[in-house]
């Protein structure tokens, strides 16, 4: 069997080795427009800041280790369109034949058209490209003040790395609060509150207009024009989806795909960034846009392929983040689109410690849980603290995934011992919240 990916990111590198592990006989060709295989954009902040010392760090395996797998790397390589009669991908060096094809074309940074935003000094923060762009330009200009545009994960990464080396940095955001898709204003508020300790300041409900200089100077905001000699645009990623539209696969905002990720031709896969899956709140198609996601995709293709009975299931959008030792994390719906949505929802919220009172060095920790009102179940959460938000997020996402409801919360079998956790956790409190409302 032929079997052809067009990308070589974290879901096409990571569904070669899947297939690979699963047909040690199938001819597995990976096209992808950059020299290497996967890397993590997650950490290219970090390498910004000098947490990781250079770019190629987040490399997770050199190309020599894909080729030792048997897997026909091309790389350095544009797909430039696909027949599906023919069954063939048609690359700017040649052919390439297919039995099946994984699209796993990823996402783009979506640069809006602000005047001079092609500026020297203006970037993105999507590739290792774009951080070796950046270093050189700190290198050489050695700029102090930073504007960043968009309060998403990426651009509050971002502005954390230019804190950390010392500049003063200003984030701009277009809606009323940072992390907007992932928090309500309650919890968005905590985590804005520690960045503002750390030198980080915020403008929100307007727009950057106009980006002056080349070098830049200045920003235009709104009526107020503002120093700044490096601007990030981190106003979100798009699906890569123009390969998909050409050849006539439905498509929406990303690739639409079935519960085993084909998509409209059952010969040809969609999966990470590209592919719009289901919301398991709404039932709604949706982007899905992480890490995790990218791999548990990569894995169920690759299984269905092999010829299990397999399916991707609806997603809550699981992520977590950490911003100057300040743990985030959430999923599913949040208050606010859960009005939008129409969903009559719950609500449970506790603040407290990480550790029992009388224990010394507890940290703050607030939990806000949601709840659907007709069947009880739970359906969102946020966290944002000091410590253990990570296992806390996991552990009420399982919950979820596995369709509890809020008794089920409130009476969860935890563990105690007063360095680590109290004999009530926080998550079963903050249930305990929802639940009273609802009694």
């Amino acid at each position: 069997m032929k079997i052809v990916v067009i990308g070589s990111g974290t879901a096409g590198s990571n569904f070669a080795l899947f297939m690979r592990k699963l047909d040690r006989k199938a001819e597995i060709t990976v096209i992808g427009k950059e020299p290497t295989m996967q890397y993590s954009p997650c950490a290219l902040p970090h390498v910004i800041s000098g947490t990781i010392e250079k770019p190629e760090d987040v490399i997770v395996f050199p190309n020599e280790f894909y080729e030792k797998q048997k897997i026909t790397l091309m790389l350095g390589t544009e797909a430039k369109a696909i027949d599906r009669e023919r069954k063939v991908v048609i690359t700017d060096k040649g052919e390439v034949p297919y039995d099946k094809l994984v699209l796993a074309t990823g996402s783009k940074a979506f640069v809006p058209p602000i005047k001079g935003v092609e500026n020297e000094g203006v970037f993105t923060l999507k590739s290792l490209d774009d951080v070796r762009k950046i270093n050189a330009y700190l290198s050489e200009r050695k700029p102090k003040k930073a504007v960043v545009i968009g309060a998403g994960l990426i651009g509050l990464e971002g502005a954390e790395a230019f804190a950390k080396l010392g500049m003063e940095v200003l984030v701009v955001e277009l809606l009323d609060r940072l992390l907007p898709t992932m928090l309500d204003k309650d919890t968005a508020k905590l985590v804005q509150t520690e960045m503002e300790k750390h030198g980080v300041s915020f403008r929100f409900g307007v727009g950057v207009s106009e980006i002056m200089g080349s070098p830049v100077k200045s920003v235009k905001i709104g009526d107020e024009e503002v120093e700044a000699d490096l601007v990030i645009v981190a106003t979100g990623v798009r699906a890569n989806v123009d390969l998909a539209k050409k050849v006539g696969l439905e498509v929406n905002r990303g690739i639409v795909v079935n519960e085993h990720l084909q998509t409209s031709d059952p010969d040809i896969y969609a999966i990470g960034d590209c592919a719009e899956v289901i919301d398991a709140v709404t039932g709604g198609r949706i982007l899905s846009q992480l890490g995790t996601s990218a791999v548990r995709m990569a894995k169920v293709a690759a299984e269905h392929i092999a010829g299990k009975d397999v399916s991707f299931r609806p997603v809550f959008n699981t992520a977590i983040t950490e911003l100057f030792g300040l743990e985030i994390g959430t999923f599913g719906i949040t208050e606010d689109r859960a009005k939008k949505e129409g969903i009559a929802i719950t609500v449970g919220k506790f603040k407290g410690s990480t550790k029992p009172e009388y224990y010394p060095s507890g940290k703050p920790i607030t939990v806000k849980v949601i709840f659907r009102k007709d069947d009880r179940k739970l359906i969102g959460a946020q966290i944002v603290g000091g410590e253990r938000v990570w296992g806390r997020i996991m552990t009420l996402s399982a919950l979820a995934q596995k369709g509890a409801t809020v008794d089920n919360v409130v009476y969860l079998e935890t563990a105690y011992a007063p360095p680590i956790s109290p004999t009530i956790d926080p998550i079963s409190v903050a249930a305990e919240m929802a639940l009273r409302k609802l009694r």
